[in-house]
């Protein structure tokens, strides 16, 4: 099975979407490319948008050993697996805002968040909500900041050349 082949007129009672791994865009599913996880991440949120009430948030994927998107990291190595590649892919909410960001294996750091969903309007009742369940989203987007998606092995090793350049307190 494949989650892209879902339709608009399917499974119209549905209120949780969880896939195995074994389906194409399932739950824990390994990509073979970065494009393709992004691919998957819009499907299930076009899904949600004509099913408000569906549950999707729990879903992740990630990006597969045998990708050529994926390389090595020292990080493990060097006893910094904050440092490790963001290479899971998973859903983020703040307030009624959906959003996907790639995070490490750690879940220590994330890429920035790819909105889906525009800013809610500062009127609105809920944008205070919003606004601290951004502060919690964001506080943990520091290494990979301006990144939306995984950086290239070369963008990877600079960000650690740096890193390790940079006096520690």
């Amino acid at each position: 099975g494949d989650v892209r082949d879902i339709g608009e007129r399917d499974f119209l009672s549905l209120k949780q979407l969880t896939l195995p791994a074994g389906v194409y865009g399932g739950w824990g599913y390994k990509f073979q490319h970065i494009s393709d996880a992004i691919d998957v991440a819009r499907t299930y949120y076009l899904i949600r948008k004509q099913r408000s009430d569906l549950l999707i948030e729990d879903w992740q994927g990630e990006l597969s050993e045998d990708s050529l998107d994926w390389y090595d990291s020292p990080a493990d190595e060097l006893g910094e697996p904050e440092h490790s590649p963001p290479f899971n892919i998973m859903f983020v909410q703040a307030g009624q805002r959906m959003g996907y960001r790639w995070q490490n294996a750690y879940y220590l750091e994330t890429c920035e968040v790819n909105w889906l969903d525009p800013e809610p309007r500062k009127e609105s009742n809920d944008y205070e909500k919003y606004l601290e369940e951004l502060h919690k989203i964001e506080e943990r987007t520091f290494f990979f900041r301006g990144f939306n998606q995984p950086p290239t092995s070369e963008q990877y090793h600079r960000l650690l050349e740096f890193e390790e350049s940079y006096p520690r307190s």
